[in-house]
């Protein structure tokens, strides 16, 4: 012990590895706790407000260490001997306080720690500092300097808005660097919704380089100091903007370097301060050269009629004046002829009756997809619904003409027929079967052209060389039942051809929120013609699938995240029911989406579009 007779109590508080404060207390007491009074002031639960530490004991040798519920300590013996608190607390062998904090004795010589929330507090014994003597040197006499104030400087930058609205973005420089907001017209921002009034000065300049802002309630967004975006609602917590009635403006005087945004329903202004753009100075105007009026000269007609010479060339003059005149009106005259003729000429270009077919192949094969109404009994008309045609197969067939046998009849119809379904575009409907008559021919010329369906007629006439006779005649001996010609393949009914001639409807909307869209770093009208690449993509892929299912129909839900670069990552498709052979197709074209850069942006942006999908009607 006689070795440690010099040595004095220090004590010093860790948290993180690191020292917060150090301590050497002497003959005084260390208090810990949660109030900012103490020594070391520790905010964990279960630490009180304040605890005596440690301090003297009764003797010069011990020191009492106290200790609440929350707390642990382990300490050592100057013999190496160790004691934890943590392991002998719950056997009732440590006295308490009134305040039932419990007691430990400290040896002179021991040294040990306590663990008190994040705080880690040695204690221990250790030779007392030197203290340096300090040589007093004489006080010199300061004479004060008288300083001068610096110089102002005003600054030249001038308050720059930028506006975003449903009318585009455009950039202002207000007049005398006053922004004013309200509903009426001849405010610096015009916004018409809220409960703003008709005029209000939101920003105007103070006295220095300062500027004062005066805040509504109903005007939200921020500002960013020094690279750090605060929202107006912390100022007003942190009482930086001061409101001095109730129902009044907050006011906030701030300087040139502050930077932030307003925003009012679909307005959102971006504020700063910047030099303006230099004037170009408008060219002076041209001085006006007033010419002087000058008198017309004055002839004296009686001196200029005396000569004779004169008046012979003036009436030769005349006479040829007057040809002139007779030949221009002439010409005129026959260009006006002219013109009128030939304005009136009708250049007429004959068209057959299969090209004109083939300029609308659409609204025929609808009209002959129809069924016509059933003729009268006895006309000899036959009507032609739906039928199929593909495979051609010559079988039996009727008496034959008197020009050639059946068989050759039934063969140069059933050619015919193909080449005119073929010629006018309706290749997806046949006949059943024919016999020898070839009068079809101008049964289907006369049915094309009047454009009320095909039917038949007219009996068999020798149109084709070769055909002849017997049958019944047009189409309905060529699909009579005397049969030389069958015929079978899929229907096509209206309501299929009119829906391979309609166009599907895909229509989609698209939503995001995150902190990009709120402090303006990207906004939804590019995120929107973005995506509008995609939408033929979708709408080729789905009249695709309507050929196989044109009762296909829903709605595809797209999700994705926009990365600050602009790709697309995070991508989710979900198409239900007779849509899910769409998803690859879909999924691959929100993939090649970029939407730009946005360096502002610290996180990804994400974003949901449904695409609704509704087949024809």
């Amino acid at each position: 012990m006689a070795d440690l007779k010099n040595k004095i109590l220090a004590i010093a508080a860790m948290r993180d590895g690191k020292v917060i404060t150090k301590l050497l207390p002497g003959e005084k007491e260390i208090t810990l706790g949660s109030g900012y009074n103490n020594n070391i002031a520790v905010e964990a639960p279960g630490i009180p407000e304040t605890i005596v530490l440690i301090k003297k004991g009764d003797d010069r040798e011990t020191w009492d260490l106290r200790l609440s519920d929350a707390m642990d300590a382990q300490i050592t013996s100057a013999n190496g001997s160790k004691l934890k608190f943590s392991d002998l607390k719950g056997l009732g062998i440590f006295n308490t306080d009134e305040n039932g904090h419990y007691l430990l004795k400290v040896n002179y010589g021991d040294q040990g720690v306590v663990n008190a929330g994040s705080f880690v507090i040695h204690f221990g014994f250790i030779d007392p500092p030197k203290v340096a003597e300090k040589k007093v040197q004489p006080k010199k006499k300061v004479v004060p300097k008288e300083t001068k104030p610096a110089p102002f400087v005003a600054d030249k930058r001038m308050l720059k808005l930028n506006i975003e609205d449903n009318s585009g973005r455009r950039e202002l420089f207000p007049n005398a660097g006053i922004m004013t907001i309200g509903k009426a017209d001849y405010n610096t921002i015009s916004v018409q919704t809220g409960n703003l009034p008709r005029i209000h000065t939101l920003l105007e300049p103070e006295q220095g380089n300062k500027y004062i802002l005066r805040l509504l309630p109903e005007i939200k967004g921020g500002v960013e100091v020094k690279g750090s975006v605060i929202p107006f609602s912390t100022l007003i917590e942190r009482n930086l903007l001061k409101q001095e009635k109730p129902g009044e403006p907050f006011v906030w005087v701030f300087d040139r370097n502050v930077s932030g945004v307003f925003t009012v329903g679909n307005t959102e202004v971006f504020f700063s301060f910047a030099i303006p753009p230099v004037e170009v100075a408008k060219p002076k105007p041209k001085p006006v050269v007033v010419k002087p009026k000058r008198k017309p000269s004055v002839y004296n007609w009686n001196r200029f009629a005396s000569r004779p010479h004169e008046i012979v060339s003036f009436h030769e003059e005349k006479k040829e004046d007057n040809r002139f005149k007779i030949l221009l009106g002439i010409g005129l005259a026959a260009a006006l002829l002219m013109g009128a003729v030939t304005d009136r000429l009708i250049v007429v270009v004959k068209e057959s009756k299969t090209q004109m077919l083939r300029n609308a192949p659409s609204a025929r094969a609808v009209q002959l997809a129809e069924t016509p109404p059933a003729a009268e009994a006895g006309m000899g008309e036959e009507i032609i619904s739906d039928m199929p045609v593909a495979e051609v197969a010559t079988s039996g067939g009727g008496a034959g003409g008197s020009d050639a046998p059946a068989g050759g009849g039934a063969a140069e119809g059933a050619d015919a027929a193909s080449d005119v379904l073929s010629s006018i575009g309706f290749a997806a409907y046949g006949t059943g079967s024919a016999g020898g008559g070839a009068g079809f021919i101008g049964d289907l010329q006369s049915a094309a052209a009047s454009g009320t369906g095909l039917a038949s007629g007219q009996s068999g006439q020798n149109l084709i060389a070769g055909a002849g006779g017997g049958g019944s005649g047009g189409i309905a001996g060529l699909a009579g039942g005397g049969g030389g010609v069958a015929a079978s393949a899929g229907t096509v009914s209206a309501s299929d051809m009119q829906a391979a001639h309609q166009a599907a409807q895909v229509t989609f909307s698209a939503s995001a929120s995150g902190e990009a869209i709120d402090l303006g770093y990207r906004n939804m009208s590019d995120i929107r013609r973005k995506i509008n690449i995609i939408k033929m993509r979708v709408q080729t892929a789905y009249e695709s699938l309507l050929r196989s299912n044109p009762g296909a129909s829903g709605t595809i839900t797209i999700s994705f995240s926009i990365a600050p670069g602009g790709s697309v990552t995070g991508v989710s498709v979900s198409c239900p029911g007779s849509l899910s052979s769409l998803q690859g197709t879909v999924t691959s074209a929100v993939s090649s989406l970029n939407f730009g850069p946005a360096p502002e942006q610290t996180g990804n942006l994400p974003v949901t579009v449904p695409f609704s999908l509704v087949p024809p009607q």
